[in-house]
């Protein structure tokens, strides 16, 4: 008898969204075009290393550090943070730092597969913790009960997009230091979030919280998942985690610091943070005038969601098959981290999609029209049987 195949993993549900024929309506990473000024900046980037051969790898690393702390607010110090391909790596390097560590670890859920993904090979004890207990309001009598050696908490989340208002950042540090947990933060979207434009380390360090923070500028920067992840570690942890990220890896690219510098060097209304919150928040209109879907129009300073989820009920698996078979590419909600298992027939998710918002918008509109046209012909089906 053959074993029954586990779930598709997401990153098994994204890879064919990037054939040449497919419409990509799977992964959350910025895929919208850059701004022709933006085009033109990067070209001379390229130029000028590799045609003058201008190379300088500490200065482009500087300037990266520089231009990426002017969006976060976080100051990326040489000696406590670290340069990697991408979030995913640098979750990993956190992995290998628990290991020596007893006692569960905190997951936020839902969240993307690969986090927990990532410490469940490590061989560590996962403790999947229910979104709502955690974001936007911390229960800390909750989390105190569980005695966590570590808690990881994805703010902006992904998928849900709940975030993690400033004071209850600090609490939530305060509460890291005094259970002697550590406390990891994946703030991948944070580029979105005005609100999360701190130095989350530096206020580690001044209350004594045991802190890990992950940037990655591949969900905010388009430019062909180019991307690097920053590692960040409070004082304490700074140099175990400069070790582990040593036996990682030498460096990042310089060509790809200094594309990526330029691109985020302009903080204004016109640079390619500020373009990727406006692309976001028009493909959401699109989407909410379309399925008459009502929600708060984010300002100026509130969170601008980059994903948003459709519900479809009992014909969610049908919808995605059928726009498959239209080379359109989604991503089933059930197939996140949840606390309840896919199996059980109680998954959260199991009636829903995850849409990305950072597509252009002829592509995004395009691929709502495919998935009516998908929604339509599974309709046409049931009704015929």
């Amino acid at each position: 008898m053959n074993a029954r195949r586990p779930p598709y993993t997401l990153t098994e549900h994204e890879w064919p969204a990037l054939a040449r024929d497919a419409l990509n309506m799977a992964d959350a990473h910025a895929r919208h075009s850059l701004s022709g000024g933006s085009v033109r900046r990067v070209s001379e980037v390229v130029h000028g290393l590799l045609v003058n051969g201008r190379s300088d790898y500490f200065e482009a690393e500087a300037t990266f550090r520089e231009a990426l702390a002017q969006h976060t607010g976080q100051h990326y110090r040489a000696g406590c943070s670290h340069l990697t391909y991408s979030a995913s790596i640098a979750l990993d390097v956190v992995a290998k730092h628990l290991l020596p560590q007893q006692g569960p670890i905190g997951v936020i859920t839902p969240t993307f597969d690969s986090v927990p993904a990532l410490f469940g090979r490590s061989g560590l004890e996962l403790s999947p913790i229910p979104e709502r207990r955690v974001l936007p309001v911390c229960d800390l009598d909750f989390l105190s009960s569980l005695r966590l050696s570590a808690l990881i908490i994805v703010a902006p989340n992904n998928p849900t997009g709940a975030v993690l208002p400033p004071d209850q950042a600090l609490e939530l540090l305060e509460w890291a230091a005094r259970n002697g947990t550590t406390l990891v933060l994946d703030t991948s979207f944070r580029m979105f979030d005005p609100g999360m434009r701190l130095d989350l380390i530096e206020a580690a360090d001044g209350i004594g919280a045991d802190t890990v923070t992950v940037d990655d500028t591949g969900k905010t920067i388009p430019l062909h998942d180019t991307k690097v992840g920053i590692l960040s570690a409070s004082r304490a942890l700074a140099p175990r985690i400069g070790m582990i990220c040593s036996d990682v890896l030498l460096n990042v690219s310089e060509l790809n610091l200094r594309m990526l510098a330029a691109l985020l060097e302009d903080g204004g209304p016109d640079g390619e943070v500020a373009r990727a919150r406006d692309v976001a928040a028009a493909n959401l209109a699109r989407l909410e005038q379309r399925y008459g879907l009502e929600g708060p129009t984010p300002g100026p300073g509130d969170f601008q969601p980059s994903v948003s989820w459709l519900h479809w009920g009992p014909r969610r698996d049908a919808v995605i098959e059928a726009c498959r078979s239209r080379a359109i590419e989604l991503l089933p909600g059930d197939r996140f981290y949840w606390d309840r298992v896919v199996d059980d027939g109680d998954n959260p998710g199991s009636e829903w999609i995850r849409l990305p918002l950072l597509r252009d918008e002829e592509l995004f509109s395009r691929g709502l029209e495919l998935l009516d046209t998908a929604a339509r012909s599974v309709g046409a089906q049931e009704e015929a049987v």
